[in-house]
């Protein structure tokens, strides 16, 4: 005799990047279990594939989880967790002054979605030369070599993220380049041009929360910004 279903609850939200409504579920415990074996590895390629995999598991519309952004996961699973645990969490920050750690607990509707007015940016390098930049997908920061960081790695990714180079003549789309133009291209550039490409992504969409405490060891008013999944379930 089979046993009983249980139906789970559907809700509604919305991908940043692609400005497109979804409906989801919460994840049960079976995908729990894949998130709590993956944070516990503490490899980031293994917790970034169970989140992706719950993701997937939890929402009804068909998505290509390659294609999202990383702010579109954080913003997806912000929602997926709230409705799935509870409608808070505990965050851990350290006092400005001593350095004490500082427990405190947030609503999740109160840590603000990633806002995303448009899915390029075009940024002006010369008076004739540009480059018009898209956000990271997930897919290719998955492909990234994990031995490779620094500069090296921060190039890699700048070049998965070119859409397309323009001067006073044409406009060159990225996927007709091969990647090593794309890198003699980066490498051609000055200090800063290279940095108005590196801020894209420091500038880039992500959740933040303005978190406001005291200080229970020395009193101190503390006023921090909180960005990206991390700090919200670190």
């Amino acid at each position: 005799m089979a046993l009983p279903t249980l139906n789970a609850a559907k809700y509604r939200t919305v991908i940043p990047s692609l400005n497109q409504e979804i409906e989801y579920r919460p994840y049960l415990v079976k995908e729990e279990k894949i998130l709590m074996i993956a944070l516990e590895s503490k490899d980031s390629n293994q917790i970034l594939g169970a989140l992706k995999d719950v993701i997937v598991s939890c929402v009804y519309n068909d998505i290509d989880a390659n294609q999202l952004t990383m702010f579109d996961l954080e913003a997806l699973f912000l929602r997926l967790r709230s409705k799935s645990v509870g409608e808070k969490t505990e965050v851990r920050a350290k006092c400005d002054e001593c350095e004490t750690e500082n427990k405190t607990e947030i609503l999740f509707d109160d840590i603000e979605m990633p806002v995303v007015k448009n899915s390029t940016t075009t940024i002006e390098l010369t008076k004739d030369v540009g480059v018009v930049m898209s956000y990271p997908k997930i897919g290719n920061l998955e492909k990234q070599d994990k031995n490779v960081d620094g500069v090296e790695g921060l190039t890699e990714i700048l070049i998965d993220s070119i859409d397309s180079i323009y001067d006073a003549d044409d406009v060159y789309p990225a996927q007709d380049s091969k990647r090593e133009e794309l890198k003699e291209f980066i490498d051609s550039l000055n200090s800063d041009q290279f940095s108005k490409l590196t801020d894209f992504f420091t500038d880039s969409p992500s959740l933040k929360y303005d978190l406001q405490f005291k200080c229970k060891n020395c009193g101190k008013d503390n006023d921090i910004e909180l960005r990206g999944l991390d700090n919200f379930f670190g």
